[in-house]
């Protein structure tokens, strides 16, 4: 995260912790400072064949021919769209060893409305009694994929990292977030296109459709579809965030200046990456479309790729498309060693004694200072009634209970912590698991 001495924090525009960490802080100055200008050029509005603005462009990775069909109304949207989608799909080419079958890019337009409105307009309807009953009975579908989507983003759950009064919520960044468009929500998205996005005419065309309409999807040839927003869309999430920021901050005008003035410096740097965000999000769409990797392999594999295409200002030796690939090799091999011991959460023990575990009390990880004294520790492990408390340096302490002889594992389950003891019984440390992570807290004798 940039800072600025003696000024608040800024918010983060990708609120999605491992995959986009990176990302995330350089996007949070983007959305608190960034404006782009620039005319632009007149389009064809909505309404009509949706398929007369799709054109196939063909390219070349490592000798064999692939494409990427693109939808746009004006050359300088295609012209971004077949870029964007030739550096995205020629490295999830390599990545994946094999086709990435064929696809489509969707390129939106400034004052259209994001798809998640039209899908939500339907469930509104549906809720309503508006829609056919076997139309509506598609519901549970849609629900499942936008719920999907809002946990892939983290969004709506947790405030973010060390903001205690601002949550980053789907909707408020919603306008500028790309998404891949699946089943009923890809037809749902072309009906509203045709209709010209008129909101009575949408709502009467949705009334009278019928369920072999809205299986019957055009689209359907395609591997993969996914909505790109208008390339200056995350704009007006950006004035939106900034102003609750201010607010919530009760920032007085010198201290605005001082920060918009400051992030604007960054310009080309933010820009980079919320390119990269994008791009992460599109590559993570043909791996879940095409390969046989499971939701965690796509998610670290995502990771991966993403932090090469964030801006570090540093010299990196290589081209950003070497760099990107030999991350993403480097995570194939992480996945690999993964699965070979994944993480299993344990079940509680219905009983157990707890003077067996008072021998594992204490601090873990207690560091010399540089004045030789010891610092404070990493973790604690202290008695609770008939829990023990998992105490982090900083933050909440997390509950455990007793799953073994030496393990315990959170309420939810998402964490289990190990203790370790020598051939005299001694505790030499604590190990502590979660799913794709593994780091062991030592104890002195």
């Amino acid at each position: 995260m940039i800072s600025f001495a003696n000024q608040p924090r800024v918010v983060p525009f990708f609120p999605c912790p491992g995959i986009f960490s990176r990302g995330r802080r350089w996007l949070g100055a983007g959305m608190a400072g960034l404006v782009l200008t620039g005319a632009m050029a007149a389009a064809e509005p909505a309404g009509g064949d949706f398929g007369k603005d799709i054109q196939l462009t063909p390219f070349v990775v490592k000798g064999s021919p692939l494409s990427v069909s693109i939808h746009a109304r004006t050359k300088a949207d295609r012209r971004y769209g077949e870029g964007f989608a030739e550096d995205v799909v020629g490295i999830a080419y390599e990545a994946l060893g094999k086709s990435t079958g064929a696809g489509l890019v969707i390129v939106g337009r400034e004052g259209e409305p994001h798809p998640v409105i039209v899908l939500r307009k339907f469930l509104a309807m549906a809720a309503t009694g508006e829609l056919d009953p076997a139309v509506k009975a598609k519901t549970g579908e849609l629900e499942s994929l936008m719920t999907r989507w809002k946990i892939m983003l983290n969004l709506d759950e947790v405030a973010v990292d060390e903001e205690k009064d601002l949550k980053i919520t789907f909707d408020m960044i919603m306008p500028a977030l790309p998404l891949p468009l699946e089943g009923i929500a890809s037809k749902l998205y072309q009906l509203s296109w045709a209709e010209g996005f008129d909101d009575a005419k949408v709502a009467q065309k949705l009334r009278s459709l019928t369920l072999a309409e809205l299986e019957s999807d055009a689209l359907s040839k395609y591997h993969w579809v996914f909505y790109l927003p208008p390339r200056a869309a995350y704009v007006g999430v950006q004035n939106a965030l900034m102003k609750e920021v201010m607010e919530k901050e009760k920032m007085g005008l010198f201290k605005r200046a001082v920060i918009k003035s400051a992030l604007v410096v960054f310009k080309p740097a933010v820009k980079k990456a919320v390119e990269g965000f994008r791009k992460g999000m599109l590559f993570m769409t043909v791996l879940r479309a095409r390969s046989d990797y499971n939701q965690g392999d796509i998610k670290y594999l995502t990771g991966a790729y993403v932090q090469v295409l964030m801006p570090d200002f540093k010299f990196n030796g290589g081209s950003e498309r070497e760099r990107a690939l030999e991350a993403i090799e480097k995570q194939k091999v992480a996945n690999a060693e993964y699965a070979k011991d994944p993480f299993i959460s344990p079940a509680r023990l219905a009983t157990f004694d707890p003077a067996a575990y008072a021998l594992f009390e204490g601090d873990y990880d207690v560091r010399e200072g540089k004045d030789g004294k010891p610092g404070k520790p990493g973790r604690v492990f202290t008695r609770k009634d008939e829990a023990w408390l998992w105490q982090y340096r900083r933050g909440k302490p997390t509950i455990l209970h007793p799953a073994g002889d030496r393990l315990l594992v959170s309420a939810d389950g998402k964490l289990t912590v190990q203790f370790k003891v020598d051939e005299q019984g001694a505790v030499t440390g604590a190990e502590e698991r979660r799913e794709r992570r593994r780091q062991t807290f030592p104890r002195k004798p």
